[in-house]
């Protein structure tokens, strides 16, 4: 029975852990916000310093899209209206971005400087 007690008592322990106490799971560092909306990013451009994270919002009803990185190093996947997709940037440097659904009118540029 006492270990019975133990394993539970480790077991909502863990469980714990796991529950949403409103803290940002990313980091304490900058955050900047870019909208997703009449399918375009909103910033287009955004300069940021190192150490920024960057969180896409999906603001637009009806219309699923993504964010991904020219060269692979972030994908949102799918995001509905509401969906948010956040990304820490720790490298410098221009990473271009475009909406996988709609690559030809969705395209986006992050500006990382030091």
């Amino acid at each position: 029975m006492k270990r019975y007690l133990i394993s539970i008592s480790v077991l909502i322990l863990a469980l714990s852990a796991c529950v949403d106490d409103g803290a940002d799971p990313i980091g304490d560092g900058p955050t900047e916000r870019v909208e997703i909306t009449d399918f375009a990013f909103t910033p287009e451009t955004l300069t940021i310093a190192a150490g920024t994270t960057v969180t896409w919002e999906n603001v637009e009803a009806g219309t699923i899209h993504t964010s991904n990185s020219d060269d692979a190093v972030w994908g949102s996947g799918t995001l509905n209206e509401g969906d948010e997709f956040s990304f820490t940037f720790d490298e410098t440097g221009t990473f271009p971005y475009f909406c996988t659904i709609h690559p030809d009118i969705m395209k986006g540029t992050v500006v990382v400087e030091g």
